[in-house]
């Protein structure tokens, strides 16, 4: 009994991996090819943003990788009658499920541990590696959508088309220590200063309002603007152990720090609400991320023996369905419980993240449950289903 269950877990196991190494391989690049498009990262970037992506898409491919392990390994033994010979021998087919069970726990074990920590760390670094290079990311979005908005520079410019260093039709907006100031002008130039970290931007013939109207309105209009130094720690790349601390004290976040000392107390209360709930959204999303992921493995192993099919791209699509599903409702519930009317009581949301994911691991129980039953009379089998051993 015990080399049949190392058999059926080695194999499992060599499927996992396999699977894991294919899908992550495919959601990393994806990964790489937006940052290409959006930031215009280089060669040597992209090679270092590829490397800080692996953990977030081996958090992202684990589930996938884990169904359809389960699916492939189990619907291969039963193809097999390889069941039907266990049964055949005295051995109960609710045994043989040990291994998927086991499967199951190392999965939801290792998509934990990849959300604990890795995750949101290498999603940070990736983000300052993207962002390193401002000129080349200020000249691509320029380039690709004609705006580009640094927000930690507190300013947004949009042009009609670039040219080198000049720019057509430039309209920028950017907020200083007098206020907004609004300008637009049919010509200008940016240079960068690297090692002030500053843009400097001329605007010929052009046309400034500004709050205080300090500044002529017409002529050419030069702008001396920081480029940011320090890229902050947004919700998703804070540890579980630090989305609990700012549950707390919400205070202490770079969304609340970076706001201006003389911020209105009204502003600090909205950004310490968007910090408490985005941190309670984002733990809860991520514990129940792991329990969904076990429950996946239990439906991948229950339908592997419903379907019998040994065949890739069979056991692909059986289990991109269950995937799709609990990923996407996981997905749109996060983003619920941290919906602006959800800020002033981000508990009463929370229900929203854990129903799906609850859910799939009782219909994973219910299938195994289910099939091990069937299985185990092929005769009822046949009747209800159709679909017994011969």
């Amino acid at each position: 009994m015990r080399i049949l269950h190392r058999y059926i877990l080695g194999e499992m196991l060599k499927a996992l991996l396999l699977a894991l190494g294919a899908v992550t391989g495919v959601v990393c690049l994806g990964m790489v090819l937006q940052a290409l498009q959006q930031k215009g990262i280089g060669p040597v970037t992209s090679v270092l943003f590829m490397a800080l992506s692996l953990p977030g898409a081996a958090y992202l491919a684990l589930p996938l990788a884990a169904v359809l392990a389960g699916t492939l390994v189990y619907g291969r033994f039963a193809a097999d009658n390889e069941i039907l010979a266990c049964r055949a021998s005295g051995i109960p087919v609710s045994s043989l499920l040990w291994p998927g069970v086991v499967l199951a726990l190392v999965a939801g074990a290792a998509s934990l541990a990849l959300a604990a920590w890795p995750l949101p760390e290498s999603t940070y670094s990736a983000k300052r590696i993207a962002l390193a290079d401002v000129e080349r990311l200020f000249f691509t979005q320029l380039s690709g959508t004609g705006k580009v908005k640094i927000k930690e520079a507190n300013f947004e410019l949009t042009v009609d088309r670039v040219v080198g260093d000049m720019l057509y039709g430039p309209t920028l907006r950017y907020r200083t220590a007098r206020g907004q100031t609004y300008c637009y002008a049919p010509f200008g130039r940016v240079e960068f200063d690297h090692q002030a970290k500053r843009a400097k931007l001329a605007l010929w013939e052009s046309v400034v309002v500004d709050e205080e109207n300090a500044l002529p309105v017409r002529g050419t209009h030069k702008v001396d603007l920081p480029l940011p130094t320090f890229v902050p720690r947004e919700e998703d790349n804070l540890s579980l152990p630090m989305l609990l601390f700012m549950q707390r004290h919400p205070e202490r976040s770079d969304r609340v720090q970076m706001l201006a000392k003389d911020a209105p107390e009204a502003a600090v209360a909205y950004a310490k609400k968007v910090v408490r709930a985005r941190s309670m959204a984002e733990m809860h999303g991520r514990l129940a991320g792991a329990l969904g992921c076990l429950g996946l493995v239990l439906i991948g192993v229950g339908l592997g023996l419903y379907f019998h099919s040994g065949h890739l791209l069979t056991a692909f699509g059986v289990a991109l369905v269950p995937w799709l599903g609990a990923t996407i409702t996981t997905m749109i519930a996060v983003k619920a419980a941290c919906a602006k009317q959800a800020l002033d009581h981000p508990q009463d949301f929370v229900w929203l993240i854990w129903v799906p994911n609850l859910a799939a691991a009782a219909l994973g129980g219910a299938v195994l449950s289910a099939m091990s039953w069937l299985w185990g009379r092929p005769v009822r089998l046949r009747h209800l289903l159709g679909r017994g051993p011969a």
